[in-house]
């Protein structure tokens, strides 16, 4: 057996979460407010890897790769295809723009997965990775031979995208401005938003919490694919205050893994809900469902 293969299959998880994302709510909160996550955005294929020294032949990126070198980032998750199985499945990143080199870190449910550093050239993303637990991170975009370092040249294809859409969970026409939940106070509604609801996406689920104390908290939870069975990593994604007036239900967020949207205020428009379904409009017209898993 080619010895680089055993190696390659080791990074194969690495490179997913790279060519495979609701954040704290609908996409209202993601790449829109980045102007540097909004470059990520889009369909990608690796055209170009090189491995400790190694150039990897075209032919062979795509025998490697489960996913076949293809993949989407929505926000900041990679989603990719297993050929496998036909399921999706996805990893969160993180980027640093302000750094030199500019830094990007995927993280793993076991905690960070590998870390490294990138740069859009003439259209194209590339990117030098290494294992935080073998090598300090990468300061140049090089690999050469026992540098434990792999880098890689993505090119955006024009590949459609998939019908499951990203964090939205229902897309629909923006709707005329109408009041908001007819009949109930503000006090009202605050007390039945308490507790911990679940929204849709085609990576997974967000769960929101609404905690008594004013205190609000989002996290991710997506289906990472493992050797030989799946599981379910959660991933906190961000956290700060929220308050209910005149219907318009409004989080501050004080903490994110995107640095854009601290200190950030967004607000949503509570069109009805039972004990079991919340439904409301986000910043962009769109009207999004979420289930009632926990009251508190």
């Amino acid at each position: 057996m080619d010895p680089f293969q055993n190696s390659s299959r080791r990074y194969a998880n690495t490179i997913l979460c790279l060519v495979a994302a609701l954040s704290i709510g609908t996409s209202s909160f993601g790449a829109d407010e980045d102007p540097e996550l909004k470059k990520f955005q889009g369909h990608w294929e690796v055209t170009d890897l090189i491995e400790n020294g190694r150039v990897i032949a075209k032919e062979k990126i795509r025998e490697l790769l489960p996913s076949g070198g293809r993949a989407e980032i929505i926000e900041n998750a990679i989603i990719f295809r297993s050929p496998q199985d036909g399921q999706q499945h996805a990893k969160v990143f993180r980027i640093e723009p302000a750094k030199y080199p500019k830094r990007i870190e995927i993280t793993a449910s076991q905690g960070k997965d590998s870390w490294g550093i990138y740069q859009f050239d003439a259209g194209k993303l590339v990117i030098c990775l290494t294992d935080p637990e073998e090598a300090d991170r990468p300061d140049e975009f090089s690999a050469e031979a026992d540098s434990n370092r792999m880098m890689m040249v993505l090119k955006r294809t024009t590949a459609k995208r998939s019908a499951a859409k990203a964090p939205a969970v229902a897309a629909a026409q923006k709707p005329e401005p109408t009041p908001a939940v007819k009949g109930l106070t503000d006090a009202e509604i605050t007390k039945m938003l308490a507790g911990t609801w679940r929204l849709s996406y085609s990576a997974g689920f967000l769960f929101v919490t609404f905690n008594t104390n004013g205190a609000v908290s989002t996290v991710r939870e997506y289906q990472e694919l493992r050797l030989f069975h799946k599981s379910f990593v959660q991933t906190p994604i961000s956290g700060g205050t929220w308050n209910v007036k005149n219907g318009q239900l409004t989080a501050h967020v004080t903490r994110s893994v995107e640095i854009a949207r601290v200190k950030r205020l967004f607000s949503f428009s509570i069109r009805s809900f039972s004990a079991t379904d919340l439904i409301f409009v986000d910043s962009l017209g769109r009207v999004v469902r979420a289930a009632r898993i926990r009251k508190s």
